[in-house]
């Protein structure tokens, strides 16, 4: 993600304090840059470091290419190579300079900004929602789903006066981390997708989650922002309570923004909402039932900045979810005797019960459930692999397991409708047997698991 963003000594001074004293007064940075394949002269230079890299490897390259400023964690003494001190800014933290540097960007603009964060759904959530807001206004989003400590500065440093408002996709793996890229992003108005189980080995329950993600409402409660609030989830429901500024949605309980959804032959919803003024019927182009909880967000996102229902109806009817690089969200695709809902691009277990849940609505002679591991899950990996085999086993008729922790499971279950396959390919060949009319195969799997290679398997 390259920058324009400017940031001169006066700049510095307040982004990395005595630190950055000694730098020439005459100081001009123009774009912020973790990565000397895209830096161009003026950028300054941050050597991020991480398990599989190290920026200070690459400070000459860095030189060499024209880095007004490199900022490091680590003395330079000892580098094969001439550096004036002047263009070099030593502070503790790389990764915290990189989040000052959003900060700090970011207080230059008097725009609405959107944050989403949840256990499930984020991204997708995000892209509709920006896509909606981009029918009557200039939208910053994050790009894929870069909603980390790296990615999130990076997007913000992206904005310019041209930009009226931003998306901004914040997701966590420890505690604190959504408290801190709140106070990076400054949000404006906030959304929690839901409360589930994920990254359970730092987070280790579901109120870890939820004290986790809700440090969102904290932050908005704490600066007048405005909480939109999922009345479906019975752990964010309470919240609404907690704010003067505050908008409820949901499909399946009463709120205040409160859509009709129905579902075509492939599952794609259609959304009516009677609402005021605030009134639409959108059929879209999207599959499941993820994609209908998706469009309520943006509703409320839309209701809350005053989108023209027209507008809003245009942008549910045309947004189509971006390709993926094999996996997907929730993509319907076909081969010779097979339905295939492609929501190979991520799991955890909300996410999961979500899609069977999506294949028990698809008309279908017979479904089949293709299901790897779900990753990060803790000490609560085995229960909730159990668990969702007996999910998988009440939404579908044949159930596909791959994964050592499914297989774990499956020795506790020890069900025979459940089959258990240690290759993508050996997955495969079972979905060729079952092959026929009006079979419908769900894959979905953690990105670890690459469950999209059972997809080009079949090909």
């Amino acid at each position: 993600m390259t920058n324009q963003a400017a940031f001169d000594y006066e700049d510095l001074q307040v982004i990395a304090g005595g630190a950055a004293s000694h730098l020439q007064k005459s100081l001009h940075i123009v774009g912020i840059s973790t990565d000397t394949r895209s830096l161009v002269p003026g950028n300054a230079f941050i050597a991020l470091s991480g398990e599989q890299f190290d920026g200070h490897h690459h400070i000459s390259t860095a030189i060499e290419k024209g880095a007004s400023l490199i900022v490091i964690e680590r003395s330079v003494t000892g580098f094969p190579f001439s550096i004036d001190p002047s263009k070099i800014l030593v502070v503790p933290s790389t990764l915290t300079c990189l989040g000052s540097f959003g900060w700090y960007h970011r207080r230059r603009f008097a725009i609405p900004v959107v944050a989403i964060a949840g256990a499930a759904g984020k991204t997708s959530t995000k892209d509709l929602v920006a896509h909606v807001l981009s029918s009557s206004m200039q939208v910053l989003k994050t790009q894929a789903n870069y909603n980390n400590q790296i990615g999130t500065p990076l997007t913000l440093l992206q904005l310019t006066v041209e930009h009226q408002a931003a998306v901004i996709e914040i997701g966590t793996n420890e505690p604190g981390e959504i408290e801190l890229l709140c106070a990076m992003v400054q949000p404006t108005i906030g959304l929690i997708t839901n409360i589930g189980k994920e990254h359970l080995e730092k987070l280790i329950d579901l109120d870890g989650v939820e004290r986790e993600e809700t440090a969102l409402f904290d932050w908005l409660r704490d600066h007048n922002g405005l909480a939109l609030v999922n009345m479906d989830d019975e752990r964010l429901e309470p919240y609404a309570n907690t704010f003067t500024r505050c908008i409820t949605f949901g499909v399946e309980t009463g709120a205040e923004i409160h859509p009709d959804v129905s579902f075509d032959a492939d599952v794609r919803p259609t959304i009516h909402i009677v609402h005021g003024t605030f009134t639409l019927r959108a059929p879209m182009r999207t599959h499941g039932l993820a994609a209908a909880y998706n469009a309520t967000c943006a509703l409320a996102v839309a209701w809350a900045m005053q989108i023209h229902p027209a507008d809003v109806q245009s942008a549910l009817v045309s947004y189509e979810p971006p390709s993926g690089h094999g996996y997907a969200r929730m993509k319907v695709e076909r081969v010779p005797g097979l339905t295939i809902l492609n929501d190979s691009y991520n799991a955890n277990p909300e996410s999961m019960r979500m899609a069977l849940r999506t294949l028990k609505r698809f008309p279908a002679s017979r479904r089949v459930a293709v299901l790897g591991d779900m990753r990060e899950l803790g000490t609560a990996a085995e229960e909730e692999h159990v668990h969702m085999i007996a999910e998988a086993e009440y939404n579908a008729d044949v159930v596909i397991l791959m994964g050592d922790e499914f297989r774990k499971a499956s020795e506790i279950v020890n069900s025979p409708h459940v089959v258990l396959h240690e290759t993508h390919s050996g997955c495969a060949v079972d979905l060729r047997e079952l092959a026929g009319d009006g079979i419908v195969v769900l894959v979905k799997g953690s990105r670890g698991m690459e469950m999209e290679r059972v997809i080009e398997a079949l090909a």
